[in-house]
């Protein structure tokens, strides 16, 4: 079915980033938190640190590999609230995702659905949908593998992650959509990735750049740290149970 499918889609490029996340991420001025002072390992340490601490975020994400870019648009907090779009490669379409505590929305685009559904059964689903969210919890099997990572714990459990053979090497300062930063590289197994550091209030990761092998490119964004997660849900007219569709 066309939602877990969506699901697949978002785990495979969550999951691409996570493996890419920088883990380890002199008299400064005002505006400066001195992390461009520290050594790549300090730098990296100081910034899992404060990633761990974050309460909320927005990530936007593009993952490219042999099936083709996988887009993620992804705000989400500790409350398990989560709202946001993924884009399955080929351009098929976009899933509209809402997320508040259990309860899952889910909305997936005509053309989406199309390319999901073979034959006269994606027919059958766009007249049943007709625009509409599918509505579950957590506990709901098409929408289960969503639910599990569009939660910002368990992307804080990843930036906590230390693999033992990483080198990591500094690099110059830099600006992310106008956010200072200072970059560090890093090597392990066949995986590299490039990272921005923010050297300004607290030591955000910022960006990552990078391979998790010879056909999948990682890049992402991250920012809104500790705002609200605006994720409300669609009136009830405006959804459908997904047992539906079971």
């Amino acid at each position: 079915m066309s939602a877990p499918l969506a699901a697949a889609a978002l785990s495979a490029a969550a999951g691409a980033v996570c493996s890419l996340i920088l883990v380890g991420a002199g008299a400064a001025r005002a505006d400066d938190n001195g992390i461009a002072d520290k050594s790549a390992q300090g730098i990296a340490d100081a910034s899992r640190e404060a990633m761990s601490g974050v309460t909320s975020m927005r990530m936007v994400a593009e993952v490219t590999d042999k099936a083709g870019t996988t887009a993620l648009d992804l705000r989400f907090d500790v409350g398990g609230n989560c709202v946001g779009a993924v884009t399955p490669p080929g351009g098929s379409g976009t899933a509209h995702i809402i997320k508040r505590g259990d309860d899952v929305w889910m909305k997936l685009d005509d053309a989406l659905l199309r390319a999901q559904i073979p034959g006269f059964a994606a027919e059958d689903a766009i007249a049943l949908v007709n625009g509409r969210y599918l509505h579950g919890t957590t506990h709901s099997s098409l929408l289960r593998g969503f639910a599990d990572l569009c939660d910002l714990d368990f992307f804080k459990k990843e930036f906590s992650s230390k693999p033992s053979n990483e080198q990591l090497t500094k690099g110059s300062r830099t600006t992310v959509d106008g956010r200072p930063a200072v970059t560090v590289t890093s090597r392990h197994d066949d995986e590299t990735g490039t990272y921005q550091v923010s050297t300004e209030d607290k030591p955000y990761l910022l960006r990552i750049q990078g391979t998790e092998a010879p056909d999948k490119r990682v890049e992402a964004s991250f920012s809104a740290f500790d705002e609200p997660v605006p994720a409300e849900p669609p009136a009830p007219a405006d959804s459908v149970d997904v047992s539906r569709l079971q």
